[in-house]
């Protein structure tokens, strides 16, 4: 009898702890600046270890905001290094004067880092990075993951991503490969660029700073987002009046919803300008 009653109150631990596991959210309310708020959600979809890490680092004038979706046996190290790199080397000073030199400094060191501490192949990252200042915003995306604005209803992508699909198209435009090739590839998202590997190319980096108006939100999100959930979908969820923390739960529910049978780690982070 009481190994019955201990063995259910095991069970019963384990169902608690893989409900906190499933799910991470900000617990409190973060302010980025005066004006600017985020809400974060994840969940470890059909997945046996959560790869999805994300950070946030702030100075006097700035704000960093930081998302990386691991792949491979550690993923899960290669996507905190990513975001403990990026952190590490962001300063208020250099970072706002040189953003894009900043982006692919940290990019570069990354890539070295994990390299250097996961065996091959054991290990690889995709990152999306922004910085908030005033009323600008810069952005770096290695990999997968993609960062959108959220303004009077609509959803407007701002990154394209690396993934052979989007390699093809870049190529078939400058006459590298046929019509052929490109129709052959087109239907291929795998990531071709990504952290962790000594094939490491070059990041997708802003070309201006884009102006951010107040309500609008910037959503940055992993391929378990974006791979569940239809574009409008995402549209209708960030129409709702509520805090961008709720909306970013509501964002990963639906994602636990969708039909998709295969989910993978999915978190989506939301800022808003307020003024």
């Amino acid at each position: 009898m009481a190994a019955d009653v201990f063995i259910s109150v095991i069970f019963i631990v384990a169902m608690i702890v893989l409900h906190i596991l499933r799910m991470r959210e900000l617990t409190e309310k973060i302010d980025l600046q005066d004006d600017v708020l985020i809400g974060a959600a994840s969940i470890l979809g059909t997945r046996q270890v959560q790869q999805d890490y994300f950070g946030v680092k702030k100075t006097k004038d700035a704000a960093l905001v930081l998302l990386a979706d691991g792949t491979g046996e550690n993923g899960e190290y290669a996507a905190k290094m990513s975001v403990d790199t990026f952190r590490d080397l962001f300063d208020n000073e250099s970072a706002i004067v040189q953003p894009q030199y900043f982006f692919k400094r940290a990019a570069n060191a990354t890539n070295k880092r994990i390299v250097n501490t996961l065996e091959e192949r054991q290990g690889t990252s995709s990152v999306v990075a922004a910085i908030f200042y005033k009323s600008q915003l810069f952005y770096t995306l290695v990999g997968n993951c993609k960062i959108a604005i959220f303004r009077e209803g609509d959803l407007i992508p701002v990154s394209e991503g690396q993934t052979i699909d989007v390699l093809a198209r870049h190529a078939y435009t400058e006459g590298k490969i046929s019509k052929q090739e490109t129709l052959a590839l087109l239907n291929e998202h795998r990531r071709y660029n990504v952290l962790g590997q000594d094939s490491f190319q070059d990041i997708e980096i802003f070309d201006t700073p884009l102006s951010l108006y107040r309500d609008d939100i910037v959503v940055m999100m992993s391929e378990g987002v974006f791979n569940a959930l239809r574009w409008v979908d995402l549209e209708a969820a960030l129409s709702k009046e509520d805090s961008v923390q709720n909306l970013a739960k509501n964002i990963i529910k639906m994602v636990e919803r969708s039909p998709k049978v295969d989910k993978e780690n999915a978190t989506v982070l939301l800022i808003s300008r307020k003024k």
